[in-house]
């Protein structure tokens, strides 16, 4: 059976972004990756029983979220983080967020923090980054599990 999960990050005020995104894409669950928890609200509230893993961002001040998380869904382990902690804005090979994955055993790991789409799919850990939704080109990554298959995109809106 697949699984289809929507991820975003960055939203700072764009829940109708991510409202859309869950209405086209229909997953069975999502990740938010900070930047924006106050964001999630409106998606609670208009689809009650989605299930969203979220961390918080260096904006999310006096936020409950975790720094990081590591959920097994299917069979595949994700690790996601903002990134901030992990110095992705400045660490073009991302060294940090990548061993923090690694000792996660992640085989997917998410991340924001730098508002740009990125997406390295060629070999285990799959590394996502969804950008913005906030923006000119909002976007947002979908993952689907089928079977531990591992398979990943970054959409616009």
């Amino acid at each position: 059976m697949c699984v289809k999960i929507c991820v975003f990050s960055d939203s700072h005020g764009a829940s109708d972004a991510m409202l859309r995104a869950v209405t086209l894409e229909s997953p069975d669950l999502c990740f938010f990756l900070g930047d924006g928890q106050a964001d999630l609200a409106p998606v609670q509230r208009a689809f009650p029983d989605l299930v969203i893993h979220a961390v918080r961002g260096n904006c999310d001040l006096f936020s409950p979220l975790p720094l990081t998380l590591c959920s097994t869904v299917d069979g595949v382990t994700i690790f996601a983080a903002h990134g901030h902690r992990c110095d992705v804005k400045h660490d073009p090979t991302l060294e940090a967020l990548r061993a923090a994955g690694h000792a996660a055993g992640a085989d997917v790991i998410l991340f924001g923090h730098t508002h740009e789409p990125r997406l390295e799919n060629r070999a285990l850990p799959v590394l996502l980054n969804p950008g913005s939704l906030n923006g000119t080109r909002p976007s947002y990554g979908v993952l689907v599990l089928d079977r531990r298959r591992i398979y990943s995109r970054i959409k616009y809106l």
